[in-house]
């Protein structure tokens, strides 16, 4: 009997674009034979794995079939039928419409997120922006953000620069957290030149910390990291960009450089006309560089105030 996971990494290397509908008599046969064995299977498995089956079978008769069973009481079942729908690239817009639409109800289970989310990426299908926009953000959980970076990334979806340069902002600035306060200080210099400039900073606020308030900052600074998945962040960003970016301002750099660029594209994933945004873009462009020019400025001047403090 083929396993859960091994159902899960098999949809991972099927490729839904450009798939054919199977013929309408094909597809009723199949979908007989389906619902007849789905109700005598006496175990959860044999389920998941009859109902990841319909994925072979993409036609639009599957893809009602496919909208019963993710109904299905058992969570486990909800989720092995979002996975069948990344196999409905015959007809992406219905698929992913009702896989978004699941995405939203489910958001609580887990898993059943994640597979909305691998099937969504599976399709192709970019209609789930701007409703996925507000989906990393406080109270996310931290496989569905994973799982939304990697379709973002996948699709090099530009859509979402705002929302990785936001990212980036609170992930990837250096922090020194201590037993008796915390301390933040976002230079946009080097690591060590944070953390000394952090540490500082902590120093002049509530005193020197001993050894043991220490190591328990530095597990806490650790946690901290992982759970804002800095890694993931780089990675989507790089995807997208084909840059790799170490710090929010070197992000912030090149989406203003790239400006003009990154709203032709934006444009092009919403079916809008690409002229129209390349010139609204032109027109903000001297207010967003200015931005960025205050921006630097007052990190340049945290960075000399900090290094002041530690003479």
């Amino acid at each position: 009997m083929r396993s859960v996971f091994s159902l899960l990494l098999l949809c991972s290397f099927v490729a839904a674009q450009g798939v054919t509908a199977v013929a309408d008599e094909e597809a009723k046969v199949a979908i007989k034979e389906f619902q007849a064995a789905f109700k005598k299977a006496k175990s959860v498995e044999e389920r998941q794995e009859m109902v990841f089956s319909l994925h072979d079978i993409p036609n639009d008769a599957t893809i009602k079939a496919i909208k019963k069973v993710i109904r299905h009481k058992d969570p486990r079942i909800r989720g092995v039928a979002a996975l069948a729908l990344g196999g409905m690239g015959h007809n992406p817009k219905e698929a992913g419409e009702l896989l978004i639409k699941t995405y939203f109800k489910e958001k609580k289970n887990v898993e059943v997120a994640i597979s909305c989310v691998d099937a969504l990426k599976e399709l192709k299908y970019l209609k789930y922006w701007p409703r996925f926009d507000k989906e990393t953000g406080k109270g996310a959980r931290s496989a569905v953000v994973i799982r939304i970076l990697e379709l973002l990334g996948e699709n090099k979806d530009y859509r979402a620069i705002p929302l990785l340069l936001e990212m980036y902002r609170v992930a990837m600035p250096k922090r020194v957290n201590w037993k008796t306060g915390t301390v933040t200080v976002s230079t946009g210099a080097d690591a060590e030149t944070e953390r000394r400039a952090a540490e500082a900073e902590f120093n002049r606020r509530y005193g020197r910390g001993g050894a043991n308030e220490k190591r328990k900052a530095e597990g806490k600074a650790k946690a901290f990291d992982a759970r804002n998945f800095s890694t993931q962040i780089r990675k989507c960003a790089k995807q997208i960009t084909g840059e790799d970016f170490e710090t929010d301002l070197d992000l912030h750099q090149w989406w203003i450089e790239n400006y003009e660029m990154v709203a032709r594209e934006m444009a092009k994933l919403d079916g809008r006309d690409e002229e129209k945004a390349a010139a609204k873009a032109r027109k903000e462009l001297p207010k967003l560089r200015k931005e960025l020019d205050e921006i630097i400025k007052k990190l340049e001047d945290e960075l000399a105030e900090a290094a002041k403090k530690q003479k």
